[in-house]
């Protein structure tokens, strides 16, 4: 069933092209990961799968965020990790500069991580206390590529002058600095090993209100001055709106829909993209705005309904959405939304 949700004849049509190059950066096709779910102490049998990822197809532009959002649960970290290597997808491809990573072993596979780099969620656990703040930001050039230890203390310097932190820095050990300067630090280690991909999976949220903006505004900046890519998770719709130039919700999995950010937030068209935007809460308390009471729970994703998996609690279902699953189409704005009402 997966080939019957790719979108069009490929993925050159979907929204996230290059700002900068014809071609995207990271083509996401078809991509599933599906989970095996076993029972049994002494003869463990499978009795279904969890179905994190199903189908799943994105472009990200060069010098592009996508940011993926959507409730806890619908598969937006476990695209990342497809993304990172961290996990083996059940169906699709994953293509990075038009080559396909999941054969890729050896050098071609230390290539590809250095390439492709992470910032996490938790500023505090995501450095490790035994090291100095120079081993932890140079671990992943050291590891992915071969550099001489002078070209390895001048790019942790250059990297940690970028993300705005003193010399000194590189001597001292993660306990010393603030939530926002581990961050910081965070981000000069995905720095480092001069990436084109960098995977954003909540980079703010752990962080002080007042702190946000200028991780943010250090990310935009970094952005234009290095020529990055990023894919952007976030529960946050507001960073996720000043961030991304491409948006696609998630739900249960798949993606719902997907449209330049300003595009997605003007006029959202998917009844779950409405009801995710309704429940954010706004930057005016006191500006009207609609109420999308959605019924129940979110699904099992061992056993999602049939049709669009979103009907169950959708406030607009019609017969069709219980007996056909849309595909992911073209709509007015540069949308593409699967949506029966489109």
């Amino acid at each position: 069933m997966l080939e019957d949700r790719a979108i069009g004849a490929g993925i050159m049509s979907l929204p996230g092209g290059g700002a900068t190059d014809a071609a995207p950066l990271v083509q996401v096709e078809r991509l599933a990961k599906h989970f095996p779910v076993t029972r049994g102490l002494l003869v463990a049998r499978t009795s279904g799968h969890v179905k994190a990822v199903d189908g799943v197809s994105f472009a990200i532009g060069r010098e592009e965020t996508l940011g993926l959002v959507g409730e806890s649960g619908c598969g937006k970290t476990t695209t990342a990790r497809l993304l990172l290597r961290l996990e083996r997808p059940t169906a699709g491809r994953i293509l990075l500069q038009g080559q396909d990573i999941l054969g890729l072993e050896g050098p071609a596979l230390r290539e590809y991580r250095a390439k492709v780099q992470a910032v996490f969620q938790d500023p505090w656990s995501s450095l490790n206390p035994r090291l100095r703040v120079r081993d932890s930001v140079a671990e992943g050039l050291v590891v992915n590529r071969r550099v001489s230890a002078a070209e390895r203390q001048d790019r942790v310097a250059e990297v940690l002058r970028q993300v705005g932190l003193p010399p000194d820095a590189a001597s001292r050990f993660p306990h010393e600095f603030s939530g926002g300067q581990r961050q910081r630090i965070a981000l000069a280690g995905a720095l480092a090993s001069y990436p084109q991909l960098i995977i954003l999976d909540e980079p703010v949220s752990a962080l002080d209100v007042s702190i946000r903006a200028q991780i943010m505004n250090l990310l935009k900046d970094l952005q234009s001055e290095q020529k990055l890519s990023y894919l952007l998770v976030a529960h946050n719709l507001a960073t996720v709106r000043y961030i991304a130039h491409q948006t696609a919700v998630m739900y249960l999995g798949r993606i719902v829909e997907h449209a330049p950010t300003e595009a997605l937030f003007g006029n959202p068209l998917h009844p779950y993209t409405k009801a995710l935007f309704a429940a954010a809460l706004p930057a005016d308390p006191d500006a009207p705005r609609e109420e999308i009471p959605l019924q129940g729970e979110v699904p099992s994703p061992i056993d999602p309904p049939p049709g669009c998996h979103f009907h169950p609690r959708c406030p607009v279902a019609m017969p069709v959405c219980s007996e056909v699953d849309p595909a992911l189409k073209p709509a007015a704005g540069g949308h593409q939304v699967a949506c029966h009402l489109y």
